[in-house]
């Protein structure tokens, strides 16, 4: 396991914690599958590279709130390839995507909610959805 999937998978097992959540890997044929689709439409290798590493780690990881990704051998992560976007998943109204060399975390009309919500790497992305997801769980037990 490199680095970045090191990275990946503490982020994403620290937020499931005594959950009943199991982190499960894509297996090589869905990745092998993803890269294809993703070589074949010429996407940056630097982002194929990210994505693989999330989905060696976690196949649609999604959480109760803000974060989910689709599988990777989905055809909707490409959807949207004509717009040189990839749609990387999707939780409630928000969405997680692939546009103008950034990961983005928006909704269905904009690409993100600001130039906060648009990040260098896909482990920033992460990061920022756990940190609207800390902020929401914060603001939720101040109000019940």
């Amino acid at each position: 396991m490199n680095a970045n999937q090191q990275k990946i998978k503490s982020l994403l097992t620290k937020l499931v914690y005594g959950q009943n959540y199991k982190i499960k890997p894509a297996t090589k044929e869905q990745i092998e599958v993803f890269t294809k689709r993703a070589i074949d439409n010429a996407v940056d290798i630097k982002v194929i590279q990210q994505l693989v590493d999330l989905y060696e780690v976690a196949d649609f990881f999604y959480y109760d709130l803000i974060i989910g990704f689709h599988h990777c051998d989905d055809l909707t992560i490409f959807e949207w390839w004509d717009d040189k976007e990839l749609w990387l998943g999707q939780r409630d109204f928000n969405t997680l995507r692939w546009t103008n060399n950034k990961f983005c975390l928006g909704d269905a009309s904009t690409i993100s909610f600001s130039a906060d919500y648009e990040f260098d790497t896909l482990i920033e992305l992460i990061e920022g959805c756990i940190k609207d997801i800390d902020e929401a769980i914060i603001l939720t037990s101040k109000t019940n």
